[in-house]
């Protein structure tokens, strides 16, 4: 049973009541609703309204990751649907309401004058320019025509956090795991031992300096630090052992093999990933063709689990509940991944950290990770997170633990 507030009201005027919570969990668990807690909505049995500012919310079983659907779940306006999927017409209830929005181009955003926390925000607007290359954030932001710029490449933010006036923000939510995918189903990757040497070919302290700029931790496991599922232990087992890796390559058959490694060219970081993996793999013997696509391009294949090789990209969800990564995260959802990994324990275990408790999940957790570092589908480099390059004069930024940025109390100064 949920209490609401009663003084939250949408951008539109409209009163924000129980109906509203009704209407978005209904929306969840439509079979046409993408969402990464699809799990979790499809135990939702009931939902319903039962008083001025109340909701009751009805399961089918207990699972462990419910909060992280409704910390997720955004409460859009019933009224708006169409508009808002179409980009006419975008009606929350948060401190700023949208004054145009040009896709790809820019969003201006005005003061909520009724936003339920008094006061707030402090800003009479925001200006969002969308910047096709890194390069124009960065020269923007010296400049000082930006106050904010998000996700700078590693290097570019390194570069800014040393420069007077200006701050580099790390957030401590460490969502941010940069891996590399093995396709499971494409020859020599279809091999366990040649994922794992590939796993110890790699130089994850290069790729932290010379990639990352020294923004992050290497780590052989998807979780954050502080997770239930976290172990410092095993977290540190993979590391650069070429010698190692050229025996599991002779022991697969795999010693003169070649593999295609591909990124989205678009993403500097991932590019610099890239070019490094290519080097450690040629140091121990394979062949490593690079294959850089536009980031449309590669996102389609990515969604579709038809990357025929490697693949750099970067993971979330590693500082949620750990059921949500293995249930909903593509590339780890243990029902269907991007790897096309498939396994009865794998899936038997994502069920039993879904549901289980006390010693039963403690011996699950650690069975999982021992099944991450074996079979390798997913080999996790670098844990790092998400940066915020900042004017000195910007004040009060904060942020959720998805890394949503919390602009209440921000101002100028």
């Amino acid at each position: 049973m949920f209490q609401l507030r009663d003084d939250v009201t949408f951008h539109s005027g409209r009163p924000f009541g129980p109906d509203d919570v009704v209407f978005v969990l209904d929306h969840l668990t439509k079979d046409t609703t993408s969402t990464q807690v699809k799990s979790v909505a499809q135990q939702v049995t009931s939902a319903e309204r039962t008083g001025d500012h109340e909701v009751t919310v009805g399961f089918g079983k207990a699972v462990g990751n419910v909060w992280d659907m409704f910390g997720m779940m955004v409460l859009i306006d019933r009224e708006s649907v169409a508009e808002l999927a179409s980009g006419r017409e975008i009606i929350g209830t948060g401190p700023f309401t949208v004054n145009s929005y040009k896709p790809g181009s820019s969003i201006s955003l005005k003061r909520n004058r009724h936003y339920w926390k008094p006061g707030r925000p402090y800003l009479d607007g925001i200006e969002i320019a969308i910047a096709a290359q890194l390069s124009s954030a960065v020269a923007s932001l010296r400049s000082g025509q930006t106050h904010l710029a998000l996700d700078l490449s590693p290097l570019d933010a390194a570069g800014i956090r040393d420069r007077p006036g200006f701050r580099l923000v790390q957030s401590d939510a460490h969502d941010l795991t940069y891996y590399i995918g093995a396709n499971v189903e494409v020859p020599p990757l279809d091999k366990v031992g040649v994922r794992q040497a590939v796993a110890w070919a790699i130089d994850r302290e290069r790729i932290l300096a010379q990639a990352l700029g020294g923004i992050g931790r290497p780590s052989s496991l998807p979780w954050s630090p502080g997770t239930a599922a976290w172990d410092p232990d095993r977290a540190a087992a993979y590391t650069l052992n070429p010698e190692k890796a050229k025996r599991l390559l002779r022991q697969s058959g795999a010693a003169d093999a070649t593999v295609d490694l591909y990124y989205s060219n678009t993403l500097a970081t991932n590019a610099a990933i890239a070019q490094i993996v290519q080097a450690n793999l040629e140091d121990v013997g394979l062949t490593c063709r690079l294959q850089p696509k536009q980031d449309a391009e590669y996102q389609k294949m990515f969604v579709s689990g038809k990357i025929p090789g490697l693949f750099v990209n970067g993971h979330g969800f590693g500082q949620l509940t750990p059921s949500t990564l293995v249930k909903g995260a593509w590339p780890f959802n243990a029902r269907q991944n991007a790897s096309n990994f498939r396994d009865p324990e794998y899936g038997r275990l994502a069920d039993e950290i879904w549901t289980g408790k006390g010693d039963a999940l403690t011996t699950a957790y650690r069975d999982l990770n021992q099944l991450f570092l074996e079979q390798q589908f997913v080999i996790d480099l670098i844990n790092s997170t998400h940066t915020y390059a900042i004017q000195a004069s910007l004040k009060g930024l904060a942020w959720t633990m998805y890394d949503g940025i919390d602009l209440d109390h921000a101002y100028l100064a």
